[in-house]
């Protein structure tokens, strides 16, 4: 029996690799606004290098916020959403807070379809104006004729049955249900429920 186990210790992580190049690459297949904005709430693209550090300090200990979080879609875009009502002492170039982040993911631009993921609240900022603003803004954007926003004609909203929270605002912002969506994503073992996006529970489904 022949072998070889060449151990090397894994490189320090350049800060260019860990928060991409100057200039960041959105890499979406639209065109991405600057900013598009209420009387109290900014969307601008998220660029790692500027909102990452505010993002990660936000969220420390407050992991359970990604619990229903699976979808991955290297296509997607990300906006960091600032809330232009509170100022933050430890960040003033965000020139407000930084509350969240909404993206756009699995975009179709031949059937003119696209989907708001991920949708992100941060604790200190739920129950506030800060999700239906967000929501609001994303939508206008989405469904306005170009050049004024993308001319798409179907937004997508897929929440998990105990996602509350999403499935409430998916409502109050004018979604209607349409089904039931099955084997659309594997979610971690150590949950101790299997949850299906839109309200079908299984509960033992196979993981990868």
């Amino acid at each position: 029996m022949v072998f070889v186990n060449n151990y090397s210790p894994e490189p320090e992580i350049s800060e260019e690799e860990l928060y991409g190049p100057e200039p960041y690459d959105l890499n979406f297949i639209l065109p991405v606004p600057l900013v598009l904005s209420t009387d109290k709430l900014r969307l601008v693209p998220f660029i790692p290098c500027v909102d990452a550090a505010a993002y990660f300090e936000a969220v420390r200990g407050h992991e359970t916020i990604y619990q229903f979080i699976c979808v991955a879609d290297k296509t997607a875009v990300v906006f960091a959403v600032i809330d232009t009502t509170r100022l933050d002492p430890k960040h003033p170039e965000l020139e407000g807070s930084l509350a969240g982040i909404f993206g756009l993911l699995q975009t179709d631009k031949t059937n003119l379809v696209t989907e708001i993921g991920p949708a992100i609240v941060l604790p200190a900022f739920q129950k506030t104006h800060v999700a239906s603003h967000a929501v609001g803004l994303l939508l206008k954007h989405i469904l306005d004729i170009a050049p004024s926003g993308l001319g798409l004609r179907k937004v997508k909203w897929t929440a998990f049955l105990l996602n509350l929270p999403s499935n409430k605002l998916a409502q109050r912002m004018g979604f209607k249900f349409e089904g039931l969506i099955r084997w659309t994503c594997v979610i971690p073992r150590y949950w101790s429920t299997w949850v299906l996006p839109c309200g079908f529970v299984e509960p033992h489904l196979p993981t990868l």
